[in-house]
């Protein structure tokens, strides 16, 4: 990959059966991880292309996937392209999410037009805060949550509401890991690669 990478989130609604549409997620090459989510949308993916031409061919390629009723398996898309990655992580993979999953997980949408210094340095060095990326659409940042405690959690809040930039901010849980740095969890609980091209650019 070069320097013109398109980094982006996407934000997918899925209608009806979602096996088979998570299927084809898994296999695909340019999604790199998948998050099923509870909110306005189904799953929130992260996902790279070379340029614009696949992306576009991405795009179309699964708003025409139909279920066997004949109506689409994604019912809206919304694309964010990452701008700038504050804070990631580092040597995770998706046997390690199996494992939190008695903890509280989740993403949280910040809109924060005129973010600052302040805002990424608090939540840079908070713990629980895992990951931090300014993205381009309606929201300013999205930042990834891991913590045993709810007490953690309202803790950010809270200090966040003194931070007078913060616009709005959606919380929007995780209900599971089905895919993460291309690693994926078969049906017999094995771990499996579903494409060789495990890209180079991680975001999440």
């Amino acid at each position: 990959m070069t320097d013109t990478t398109i980094k982006a989130i996407i934000f997918l609604q899925n209608w009806g059966d979602k096996k088979m549409l998570v299927k084809e997620l898994n296999q695909n090459k340019h999604v790199i991880s998948i998050f099923h989510i509870m909110g306005r949308y189904s799953y929130l993916l992260d996902v790279n292309f070379d340029n614009k031409k696949q992306l576009e061919q991405w795009i179309n390629k699964f708003k025409s996937i139909e279920l066997s009723s004949g109506i689409p398996a994604v019912k809206d898309m919304q694309t964010q392209k990452i701008i700038n990655i504050y804070k990631k992580r580092e040597n995770y993979s998706i046997e390690d999410y199996q494992q939190i999953k008695d903890k509280y997980h989740f993403f949280m949408i910040i809109n924060a037009p005129h973010h600052d210094d302040e805002l990424i340095d608090a939540m840079k060095n908070d713990d629980i805060i895992h990951s931090i990326l300014h993205i381009q659409g309606n929201n300013s940042l999205i930042a990834e949550l891991v913590t045993e405690s709810p007490d953690s959690y309202k803790g950010i809040l809270d200090k966040m509401k003194d931070i007078q930039s913060i616009y709005q901010i959606d919380i929007l849980e995780v209900l599971h890991v089905d895919k993460y740095r291309n690693e994926v969890i078969d049906e017999g609980g094995n771990l499996v690669y579903p494409d060789k091209d495990i890209r180079e650019i991680y975001t999440l």
